[in-house]
Formats: structure tokens, C-alpha cells, sequence
């Protein structure tokens, strides 16, 4: 419970960076350098700054020129330390840190299209390489402490090559999240691209084939498929719910992202229990 409490604090420090990180793309503005109220463009001190508690001590205004701030802030900072604090209910690990990294770029493209339907390249496309070193050093090292263990003892050395092909089986096992990663980043981002070119770029645009990419990459076979499945699924039941509210018409566009963030985080949470439980109701 104390490293839930944790993580709650951790995720709503990080959501009022993923806020900064959003508003900051969306305008086009540079990522470094402190924060600022929007209306006054003040300087914030370190004080103006907790999570939360400042928004409710000062009453949810500015505490240099009054004007009132958006509740959004809040929002995303309450909403960020509930996931990372549920997140941290897991066994801490160095997947523990990169599901953390993960969720903040999920949330941070959450909004941007939200409030744009617009996906930036400067998000995804570090996200992108900084999930790929992660992959690939992870993946090196277990490689390379599989060979160090196995040549420590005689028995060891036996499976080892030439002797046996018992490390490259396990080499090959141990490497499945970055060889999975990779096929479904092509597979999906691939399948986006095709969706845009037989509709004419009207079903999504180019942020959803990176968007679409970074999930593949991360959640690795099977789960990115059941990410995929929750987005197409929860965005049909939206938009017909939209429909029928009479607040969109068909051929109207929304946002897809969202809902391809919804689905990551359903899969990133539950994928392999929703994968189980398919399982046992086919058979």
C-alpha cells in the first residue's frame, strides 16, 4: 500500500509534466525551461508547483495575476497518480520504470489529440527510439548474463555452443519482447498506413500510424492486437453512442488516438488475463 501511495505521488508529479509536455507541442514551444502562468506568463516557483495541493490552495487561480486556472490540470494530475499508483501495485522492476515512461507518453498524446486531433512527431518519435534502446539493452544484457551463467559451471558449458543448441533456444526465447516489439510496430503502423491510403487519409491520419507503431513496439505480440481490438471496439460504441445523441453525424471524424490509448492501457493492465479468458472461451 505505501508503494501504491508512492506511485500515486509519482504519477501526479508526472501529470503535471505530461501537461506541460502537451500544451507545449500543441504551441509549438520548446520543452525546456521552467513553467509559467499562461495569462500573466509569471514564473512559477518550486511552491507553485505541487501536484494537486497547490491548485486547491489557491483556489484553482494563479497566485500572481488571479485569473482562474483550467481544471484540467488537476484533472490530469489526479488521473496520472491513480494509474501509475495502481501500476505500482506490481512487483518493482526495471519493466516497472519503463511501463511508467510508457503511460506518460500515452497520456501526454491522450490530450493532444483530445483537444486537437493532432498526434506530434516530438513526442512519438523519441518515444519511439527511447522504447527501441530500451528493448534492445534489455535483451543484451539478459543475453549476455544467460552466457555468463552458463559458462560459469561444467555443466553449464555443456549446453553451450558448439555442444548443444540449448542457449540459442533460450537466447532466442529471452529476445521474444524485442523480436515481437518490432514485428507488430511494421504489422500495425503498416495497417494504419494501408487504412489511410484506401480511405484517403479520412479514417486516421500519420500521428496514429506512429501512435499505432509505439504501441506495437511495446506491448509486443499478443497484447498489441488486444490493444488494437479495445481501440476499434471502444471507438465503435463511442461514435454510434455520438450518433445516436445526434452529436456527430456518419462521416464525421473523431479523434482515434484516445481510444488507441485506452486500449494500450487495457492491454498494458489486463492483456494477458483478456487473452486467457478468450482462450478458455474458445475451447
Amino acid at each position: 500500500m505505501v508503494v501504491s501511495f508512492f506511485g500515486f505521488i509519482l504519477g501526479a508529479v508526472l501529470g503535471s509534466f505530461v501537461k506541460v509536455l502537451a500544451d507545449r507541442s500543441l504551441n509549438n514551444k520548446t520543452f525546456w525551461g521552467r513553467s509559467y502562468c499562461q495569462y500573466c506568463k509569471h514564473k512559477l516557483t518550486w511552491y507553485d508547483l505541487f501536484p494537486i495541493v497547490s491548485y486547491l490552495l489557491l483556489g484553482g487561480k494563479c497566485r500572481y495575476c488571479k485569473k482562474k486556472i483550467g481544471i484540467e490540470y488537476v484533472i490530469v494530475e489526479i488521473a496520472m497518480g491513480l494509474i501509475i499508483g495502481f501500476l505500482f501495485l506490481e512487483k518493482f522492476s526495471p519493466d516497472l520504470i519503463f511501463k511508467t515512461f510508457f503511460i506518460t507518453i500515452l497520456v501526454a498524446l491522450f490530450i493532444t489529440d483530445i483537444k486537437k486531433m493532432f498526434i506530434p512527431d516530438r513526442i512519438t518519435y523519441p518515444a519511439i527510439v527511447i522504447s527501441l534502446a530500451y528493448l534492445i539493452l534489455v535483451t543484451i544484457y539478459k543475453v549476455g548474463y544467460l552466457f555468463h551463467y552458463l559458462s560459469q559451471s561444467r555443466v553449464g558449458q555443456l549446453l553451450l555452443p558448439p555442444h548443444t543448441d540449448y542457449f540459442q533456444r533460450h537466447a532466442l526465447i529471452t529476445a521474444y519482447p524485442l523480436l515481437s516489439g518490432l514485428a507488430m510496430a511494421v504489422l500495425i503502423g503498416g495497417f494504419f498506413t494501408f487504412l489511410i491510403y484506401i480511405t484517403k487519409g479520412k479514417g486516421m491520419g500519420g500521428g496514429d500510424v506512429k501512435l499505432g507503431a509505439l504501441m506495437g513496439l511495446v506491448l509486443g505480440f499478443p497484447n498489441a492486437l488486444v490493444a488494437l481490438m479495445t481501440a476499434f471496439i471502444s471507438g465503435a460504441i463511442f461514435s454510434l453512442g455520438l450518433i445516436a445523441l445526434r452529436k456527430k453525424h456518419f462521416g464525421q471524424s473523431i479523434p482515434f488516438g484516445p481510444f488507441l490509448v485506452f486500449g494500450s492501457l487495457v492491454a498494458l493492465f489486463w492483456g494477458n488475463e483478456i487473452i486467457e479468458w478468450y482462450l478458455r472461451l474458445s475451447m
